[in-house]
């Protein structure tokens, strides 16, 4: 913990420069903002889904929000290292996340009715991330990308399941593509690179994968009864727009 601190601190006094030109109204806790409101959301819809379930929701909902309150203890670092390229006009970490305001609204019931459990297929994650890594590990962002593209349209052949892991696929595809993108402005800003920071947050991500297939397999049965639990409790990430690049 302290060696990152004094990281942070570094990277921060070599922005100062161009943090000192530009408006610090650009600077925001994003990556923190992103998770507390994910925490709320699954926190107060966690007894509509208790109630429609008679408790047997409880599990999807403690996971979710177990796996957000992890997440929330070490994001305020990262936001911290974002800040000086915010203040110079690099969106890292802002423009990387869609806003849970773009969360479906609220169903009580899939609005097909009941499917078979047996159409739930787990994904094979174990191989999906260690793909990923090898991709991460050879800075191969633009293929990483689309290697995470092909997984999503693999499990849009069954979007009732498998949503947690579809999206935090999602998010790899977008921070993977932007990557390079904020890259080259902090170079051509400062010549401090932030791919760093976004391989610390992208790499957080690909390990998210295990945990997120424990969460679907456990709404699996919720899901097929016609409970949309966590396919309607985040929002669709897409691609970054071509204004990024």
């Amino acid at each position: 913990m302290r060696i990152l601190v004094t990281l942070l601190s570094l990277l921060g006094l070599s922005l100062l420069p161009v943090a000192a030109g530009a408006g610090l109204r650009d600077v925001r806790p994003c990556l923190s903002e992103h998770i507390r409101e994910a925490m709320d959301l699954n926190q107060e819809r966690k007894s509509l889904y208790a109630r429609l379930s008679n408790g047997k929701s409880k599990i999807v909902s403690d996971k979710l929000i177990w796996m957000e309150r992890k997440l929330v203890v070490a994001v305020p670092f990262a936001d911290a290292w974002a800040a000086p390229y915010q203040a110079a006009g690099i969106p890292i970490l802002c423009q990387d996340f869609i806003s849970m305001s773009e969360t479906p609204k609220f169903q009580a019931r899939h609005p097909d009715g009941k499917d078979s459990l047996h159409n739930y297929r787990r994904p094979d994650v174990e191989g999906i991330k260690d793909r990923l890594l090898e991709l991460y590990k050879a800075k191969a962002y633009g293929t990483l990308a689309h290697f995470a593209d092909a997984q999503i349209k693999e499990l849009d052949q069954k979007p009732r399941y498998n949503c947690m892991v579809k999206h935090i696929l999602e998010s790899i595809r977008r921070m993977a593509a932007l990557t390079p993108v904020h890259a080259a402005k902090s170079k051509a800003l400062n010549k401090v690179s932030s791919e760093y920071l976004s391989r610390i947050v992208l790499r957080s991500h690909i390990l998210l994968l295990q945990e997120s297939a424990e969460i679907d397999a456990a709404a699996a049965p919720l899901q097929a009864d016609a409970l949309p639990i966590v396919c309607q409790d985040v929002p669709y990430i897409p691609w970054p727009s071509s204004d990024s690049f």
